[in-house]
């Protein structure tokens, strides 16, 4: 059983909520951390980057995420039934680099909304000792919400630390690496993982019930009624029903204006206000709900824009917030014409996010699965995974989704099935040809930029398989595995 020690504590996971990251520390040896780096200098010296090879190629890595630190960590922010991603990197900075540019990781290339919820979270971690002039990772605390990016108003914090140091992040912060001054190389390991399961009880070393900010706030921009709400959907409350009687700390966050005022807020030309605007109407019931739902028809022209904020995205991460009592009012909605007809893709996104309460959506997001749009199909993927039920209606569309001619559907349809697990089991045949399915692409023809992701399919094809763990699903994974293994002692000079 796993030790409950290693969980992060309420104000660990106030920082993650508010922060967007939390920073940690392993305590293998020093001698473990010397022959991590001293097999990494090898490797990269003699081989290069391996890239998603890294850990089969330097094994001694797979110990660090074994670490009940680690998995503590994961498990309090994603739930014990994570998963990593079959994408892992080795960053390699090396002495005399310049700051490098502020960004957010994508989805290779495509532009699917980004969770407010921890749906996925990475990992950074250091194998080495690493000062501020070593050209450290430099994040944005609290920016994992925002869209836009103004360098002159945001905290750049630098990660640094001794050997051993992690942190964990929200998928969405932004980050950069920094310009690296000293005479050391610096390495850092960037991983990624997903949530499976939606929480039904808090999953961290809880001993409140009621939001607090941490000990130690940053500088920050305020987001109040959105961290609550992340809190308390991580506690297993869903929806804003009911929450203000469940606060044994301070007082549920409210917003005193009208739903004019807010709704004037909410397409304002200030992101962070209409951010808040957005969360502030999700608390009000039916008439912000109706404020939130004509929110998705305002003319925007950005509304699949990775680097700006748009109207109708904001109004649906509201609407998702509003849980439950939004839903038949977003089944309507996805039933209306739009001056962008991706504004879809955002309302099949809000449905996702209410989860299993937004089942009654289900036949009409099945029928949307073939727009043109690869952000409605996508998005609509993503959310027949979250919503789960019924079963028997999703899984066999999302066996077809696994056909579908756009990778980032794809890979969606195989992590939407990994979500549904056990209940999967019809989709084992879609699932084994996914397994193939792309092996032209990965290693017949060079990768091109709109290919970048496709190798992704069928890993999380056999994450899928794992999950649902039927004789049939392991039938098919087991030979697939054993045709991947990889030899972690084999190199160019060393061929046998």
């Amino acid at each position: 059983m796993f030790d409950s020690k290693y969980l992060l504590s309420d104000d660990q996971m106030a920082q993650f909520i508010a922060h967007g990251y939390v920073q940690l520390r392993t305590d293998f040896s020093e001698q473990f951390y010397k022959t991590v780096l001293q097999k990494m200098n090898e490797v990269y010296t003699n081989e290069g980057n391996p890239g998603n090879n890294l850990v089969p190629r330097i094994p001694e890595i797979q110990q660090l995420f074994d670490h009940p630190t680690v998995k503590g960590a994961l498990t309090s922010v994603l739930g014990p039934d994570y998963v990593m991603h079959a994408h892992r990197h080795g960053h390699y900075n090396r002495p005399g680099t310049s700051d490098g540019g502020w960004h957010k990781d994508n989805y290779w290339g495509n532009e699917k909304t980004r969770n407010h919820l921890p749906w996925s979270a990475m990992i950074f971690y250091y194998p080495q000792d690493v000062t501020p002039d070593m050209g450290p990772t430099g994040i944005v605390p609290g920016s994992q919400n925002r869209y836009k990016f103004n360098k002159n108003e945001e905290l750049n914090l630098p990660v640094v630390g001794k050997a051993g140091t992690f942190a964990l992040i929200s998928y969405d912060i932004w980050h950069r690496a920094s310009a690296n001054s000293s005479l050391n190389d610096r390495y850092m390991l960037k991983f990624l993982f997903f949530r499976l399961k939606a929480p039904t009880q808090p999953e961290w070393n809880n001993q409140r019930r009621g939001w607090q900010p941490p000990k130690e706030m940053h500088p920050i921009k305020e987001n109040r009624q959105l961290w609550e709400h992340v809190w308390s959907w991580m506690s297993g409350s869903p929806s804003w029903q009911g929450r203000t009687e469940r606060q044994d700390g301070p007082a549920a966050a409210t917003d005193s204006r009208g739903i004019d005022e807010l709704a004037s807020a909410l397409v304002g030309a200030d992101e962070n206000e209409a951010l808040n605007a957005a969360y502030a109407l999700a608390a009000k019931g039916t008439e912000g709900i109706q404020a939130l739902v004509d929110g998705l028809k305002h003319s925007d022209p950005g509304v699949v824009d990775p680097y700006s904020f748009s109207i109708p995205r904001l109004s649906a991460h509201g609407l998702a917030a509003a849980g439950a009592p939004a839903v038949p009012a977003l089944i309507k909605a996805l039933n209306e014409k739009y001056d962008n007809p991706d504004v879809r893709g955002q309302i099949a996104f809000a449905l996702g996010e209410i989860g299993e309460q937004a089942s009654p959506a289900v036949p009409k997001l099945i029928e949307i699965m073939q727009e043109d749009s690869p952000f409605i199909r996508q998005h609509v993927v993503e959310a027949l995974g979250m919503i789960k039920q019924p079963s028997a209606l999703i899984v066999p569309a999302l066996g077809k989704a696994l056909q579908d001619k756009t990778q980032y559907v794809r890979f969606s349809a195989g992590l939407a099935l990994a979500r549904i697990g056990p209940e999967a089991g019809a989709a084992v045949p879609a699932l084994e040809q996914a397994l193939h399915a792309e092996d032209a692409t990965t290693f017949m023809l060079p990768a091109s930029k709109a290919d970048q992701g496709a190798r992704y399919v069928s890993a999380i094809a056999a994450t899928a398989l794992q999950r649902i763990r039927t004789d049939e699903a392991l039938d098919v994974l087991l030979p697939y595995l054993q045709t991947a293994r990889w030899c972690p002692v084999t190199t160019k000079v060393s061929t046998f």
